[in-house]
């Protein structure tokens, strides 16, 4: 057996960690998101906030889509499930809402859009406000304040009775 001295272990050992570090570097690499075009980006998600808020607003006697987090629901289902054609149909469709300035309309002027968008939906199958219109009932009825408050959820439904005798039979199939 070979007998090793300081020097050369050091050297063994660092050209072991350099060899690490790299690899590692390398193999992270793919971890890194290249794409640019995100809804998870500022403008998207507050435009995402105001149309899902038209979409489901808030009542009296509940919360609106926006105050159950739906935009970032909308943004994480459409990023992360939608493959590159139903991605892209909601981004393009959103981003040519900022191109028209929706900002920058009144109220007024917005649900006038939210209106027009929804009759152009009515009659394209394909359109993406049929897809924003889709994740925004999702993302809300499935959301813990759409759940509890939109739906008024009950979380045992019917009365209870306590003393039914039991008769041996099974009561599942």
């Amino acid at each position: 057996m070979e007998k090793i001295n300081r020097r050369r272990a050091v050297g063994l050992i660092s050209s072991w960690s350099t060899g690490t570090l790299v690899l590692s570097e390398w193999l992270l690499q793919g971890c890194v998101e290249t794409r640019n075009n995100t809804l998870f980006a500022p403008e998207f998600q507050s435009l995402l906030k105001l149309l899902v808020e038209y979409i489901l607003p808030k009542t009296e006697e509940s919360p609106g889509a926006s105050e159950a987090g739906v935009h970032e629901f909308v943004a994480i289902i459409a990023e992360e499930c939608y493959d590159t054609a139903e991605r892209d149909n909601l981004f393009n469709g959103l981003n040519d809402l900022l191109k028209k300035r929706f900002f920058e309309y009144s109220p007024q002027g917005q649900w006038k859009w939210v209106l027009e968008l929804n009759s152009l939906a009515e009659k394209d199958g394909n359109f993406y406000f049929n897809q924003l219109k889709s994740l925004t009932e999702w993302g809300y009825f499935s959301s813990k304040l759409g759940v509890t408050q939109g739906l008024r959820y009950n979380p045992i439904p019917g009365k209870y009775i306590g003393c039914v005798s039991y008769n041996g039979e099974i009561a599942w199939h």
